[in-house]
Parts: structure tokens; C-alpha cells; sequence
């Protein structure tokens, strides 16, 4: 009577396991005289084990899979076990004929021994995988650029009108920016000031219409002092902002509007002044254009003092370029020329080969445009070029 329960209770044990999707495999411990757990032996597997690990009943776990000691699956089977508590957990398994394979374990236990459930989770640990590289690939190009950038989601009250915004990500720059990583944390409780501001109402604007904005602000809050060209575009139910710092083109800027200004009078002491005390290099050139109205050459009618310094050219004034360095590259031509036709400014790095230097420029049209007087503002960047270059 006893055997035939025992032969049923079998039985149903093989139809339960077998109705499951998943590997399940039925081991009883094996002890020494010390009642020590030294293996384990099969005694149950549903017909996706009997595919995985084949015709394995009495036999030995350690014999058929040696594996599972180093692996640390042994030593759990042991202790569920012993304890009668169950684990669950992700497992690389590298031995015997598997080939670094990946799967989802449950092991609890089963009279003197464990039933174990195995789910082969290779495929979406390799997917999972690919997504962290991804990601990592993704994080490394986001923090490389140059840009500040942050992304933001909306908050939103019980209305669903958008009241804050909260930080999800930052690259490096924008951390640097913020003085710390502010993930998690409300833009309003980091610049409380910013509530009525126009950039709080762009990014609300922007994650509402979908359409992206660009401005450029100035804060001056918390010790900064800069200059931004900030683009909000939006991003799920939030916005991506670049932040680009413009500080010192800002400065230039105004520099050269203060300039233009002093040139408007600049046959006043005001103006001399101005232009003596500059560090940058300054000269007023005339364009000169041939009979096809190509800008050929240009003379010097004006120099700073430091203009010397700048250029290593002595007594320059009346003279032009080509006299100065006959084999100077023909994009100053373009550039100046395009300057005294068009009234357009420009800003630009150029190298001077014949001088052996490096210049930023800026350049704007004075006077009458028949002239074609352009004014020059410049910097020598050559030590800061070879600076980065090394």
C-alpha cells in the first residue's frame, strides 16, 4: 500500500513538472557518515531538463556537471537545503556543454533534497548587455560635448498643468555647471528665482507644443557670471536643453560695440584713448578691388600701438599687405572684401602664414560703404594654438 502511494505521489510529482514551460530538476542531498552534504542525485526532470542535461536520473550532480562548485550552485542547493530557504537569483553558467549561458534559477526545498526551476534568460541578458553598452556609448558622446546638457521631465499638479520640472540627466559640463549632479531634485527649489522668468516659461512652452526655442540669457546668480545660447527641445514629457556658454563672445561683443561707438567719433581724444589703451591689436585698412571688383590687396590707415607687438610689422601705415608679406594667403582678400561690399561683421581664426601666427579677428565696415574702410580688432593666438595642439 505504501509503495503504491509512494509510486502515485511520483507520479503526480513527474505531471506537475511536466506541465511547466520552464527546466524543472528534482534532486535528493547525499550525505557522508557525517551527515554531510557531499552531492546530489536526480531522482525527477520534466521533459525540458531531459533536452537540456539528458537521461541524468541516479545519477550524480557532481559527476555529470562538476561545474556547479565553481560556479556556486552547489553551495546553494546545500544551504536551501538545510535551511528551507528558497533563492532565487541570475546565474552565468560557463562548464561542461553549456557555453557561457545565462540563466533564471529557483531552488527551494524538497523533502531531503531541492526542486529547481531554470529559465534560459540568454537572449535577454545579451539584449540587456547591448543596451548597457549602448548606453555606456550614449553617456561617454553625452558628456564629451562641449555643450552643457540637461534633461528635464514635467511636473505637473492634479490638473495636469506643469508647476516644476525634474532633473534626469546631466553631462559633465552641465554637473559642473550646476555645482553637483542635481539628478532627482526640482529646477525651481535649485533657482527658486527662476519661477517667473522666460526660461521657465520656454520649457514649458516647448514640452506643451512640441516646438523647439532658442534664446540667450544671462544668469548671474550664485557667483556666475556668463553668457548662454540655449536650445530646449522636447524630450518624452520633458525637454533636452543645450546650454552653449557664449560669455566671451558676449564680452567680445559688447567690446566691439563699444568699440564702433568710440570709432563714430574717433577723430576725438576720446577715441585715441580708447584705441591706445587696447591690448588687442587694431588697425582701419581701405579694401582695395581690381576692375572685376575682386578684392586684390589692402592698405593700412590706421594701427594701435600694440599693433606691432601683435604682428612683429613696423611703420605699416600706407602700406598695404602685399607690400608687407607678398605671399599672404588670399582668404584675408575674401574675408575683408566681403566685410567692406556686404556691411556684414566677422568674426574668424585664420593663420598668417608669412607672420608665423595665429589670429582671432573680428571685423566690421566703417564710414561711407564706397570707401570700403574695414575695421580690424585681433588677438595673436598662436601660443594658446600650440598650447591645445600639445
Amino acid at each position: 500500500m505504501a509503495t503504491r502511494q509512494k509510486a502515485n505521489a511520483s507520479d503526480d510529482l513527474q505531471l506537475v513538472i511536466d506541465s511547466a514551460l520552464d527546466v524543472v530538476q528534482v534532486f535528493r542531498a547525499v550525505r557522508d557518515e557525517k551527515n554531510n552534504i557531499i552531492d546530489f542525485i536526480w531522482i525527477a526532470n520534466n521533459k525540458q531538463a531531459v533536452e537540456l542535461v539528458g537521461e541524468v536520473i541516479g545519477k550524480s550532480l557532481m559527476e555529470q556537471n562538476p561545474g556547479v562548485v565553481r560556479a556556486g550552485i552547489f553551495d546553494r542547493m546545500v544551504q536551501v537545503t538545510q535551511t528551507g530557504v528558497p533563492q532565487r537569483y541570475e546565474q552565468n553558467y560557463s562548464f561542461e556543454q553549456f557555453r557561457s549561458q545565462w540563466f533564471y534559477q529557483s531552488i527551494v526545498k524538497y523533502g531531503d533534497g531541492v526542486l529547481s526551476t531554470t529559465r534560459d534568460i540568454t537572449a535577454l541578458k545579451m539584449a540587456e548587455q547591448q543596451i548597457i553598452r549602448s548606453n555606456n556609448l550614449l553617456q561617454s558622446v553625452f558628456n564629451s560635448s562641449l555643450n552643457a546638457i540637461t534633461v528635464l521631465d514635467a511636473v505637473r499638479n492634479e490638473k495636469g498643468d506643469i508647476i516644476d520640472f525634474k532633473y534626469v540627466l546631466t553631462n559633465t559640463l552641465a554637473k559642473r555647471t550646476e555645482n553637483g549632479d542635481p539628478f532627482g531634485e526640482l529646477y525651481l527649489q535649485r533657482h527658486p528665482g527662476m519661477a517667473n522668468s522666460d526660461d521657465f516659461k520656454n520649457l514649458i512652452i516647448v514640452t506643451e507644443t512640441s516646438e523647439p526655442i532658442e534664446w540667450i540669457n544671462y544668469y548671474g546668480d550664485k557667483g556666475h557670471n556668463h553668457w548662454y545660447h540655449i536650445k530646449a527641445v522636447k524630450i518624452g514629457d520633458g525637454v533636452a536643453v543645450t546650454a552653449d556658454d557664449i560669455t566671451e563672445q558676449k564680452m567680445t561683443e559688447q567690446e566691439m560695440l563699444r568699440i564702433k561707438d568710440a570709432l563714430a567719433q574717433r577723430a576725438t581724444d576720446k577715441y585715441h584713448r580708447i584705441i591706445e589703451s587696447m591690448d588687442e591689436g587694431f588697425c582701419i585698412i581701405e579694401v582695395i578691388f581690381n576692375e572685376r571688383k575682386k578684392a586684390v590687396d589692402y592698405r593700412f590707415l590706421e594701427v594701435n600701438p600694440v599693433f606691432e607687438q601683435h604682428t612683429g610689422i613696423v611703420d605699416v601705415v600706407g602700406k598695404t599687405m602685399r607690400e608687407v608679406a607678398t605671399d599672404i594667403e588670399e582668404d584675408w582678400f575674401e574675408i575683408f572684401g566681403n566685410v567692406a561690399t556686404t556691411g556684414n561683421p566677422s568674426r574668424f581664426q585664420h593663420d598668417a602664414k608669412p607672420l608665423n601666427r595665429r589670429y582671432d579677428v573680428y571685423a566690421f565696415r566703417i564710414d561711407d560703404p564706397e570707401e570700403h574702410h574695414v575695421a580690424v580688432l585681433f588677438n595673436d593666438v598662436s601660443v594658446r594654438k600650440y598650447e591645445v595642439g600639445n
